[in-house]
């Protein structure tokens, strides 16, 4: 898994979606004919309205030393001009991976079509407790509920140091009809011997749900 992601957030103007959305199919036709990867492509289903979320995995920082354009300059200023007047707020940040917790499974099934997206804030000081409970108590349990796939990430440039990310497919909205997988694997009592583990060292959590956007990534669902 490459070692950081490059994220961008971006709050969309009301009723200007699907030009937005015209400009993102754009940018990757472009991305993809410089040769360059694709983004992710993430609009929020429940939490912030009109949102969406572009994340490139990516080796190396080094690569903006020599950066690199997906466009020529006419046509990048053309047509960063178009998404600008779409725009309403943008913020950019680079995420440090955590490869050992990365879950890729379900690799024959159909294609989830969200991802359940956790923030967690950790209290300042806290931050090797809580990546600790992550590798010795959180992730062992949570492999064994046969997931579709996880990411662990961590903000650095950009954001804060104090915030993880844990992005989760998931196949539909059905799915969170039923039981908590983790409660079941572990039962109730060791679930809470092992959120215990958290006191004093998260400040607070927060999920929201994005639908993956195969239409905007130029992927088959």
């Amino acid at each position: 898994m490459p070692t950081w992601l490059d994220v961008t957030i971006i709050q969309v103007k009301g009723g200007m979606a699907l030009d937005f959305e015209d400009r993102v199919k754009e940018l990757q036709a472009a991305r993809r004919e410089a040769g360059m990867p694709g983004m992710q492509v993430f609009s929020i289903a429940r939490g912030h309205p009109n949102e969406y979320h572009l994340v490139t995995p990516i080796e190396s920082l080094g690569a903006n030393d020599n950066p690199r354009q997906p466009m020529g300059p006419a046509a990048f200023a053309t047509w960063f001009g178009r998404i600008t007047e779409t725009v309403d707020s943008v913020r950019f940040f680079y995420a440090r991976t955590y490869p050992q917790h990365a879950v890729q499974g379900n690799q024959g099934g159909p294609a989830p079509r969200l991802l359940l997206l956790r923030t967690t804030r950790v209290i300042a000081g806290k931050e090797a407790e809580y990546e600790d409970w992550i590798a010795n108590e959180y992730m062992p349990a949570f492999r064994q509920t046969n997931p579709i796939g996880h990411t662990m990430s961590r903000g650095v440039f950009g954001d804060s140091g104090q915030h993880f990310y844990h992005a989760v497919p998931v196949a539909n909205w059905a799915a969170f009809d039923r039981p908590d997988s983790l409660l079941e694997v572990l039962g109730e009592r060791r679930m809470e011997q092992m959120l215990d583990g958290l006191d004093g060292v998260v400040e607070w959590s927060g999920l929201t749900v994005g639908r993956i956007r195969f239409d905007l990534m130029g992927q088959q669902n």
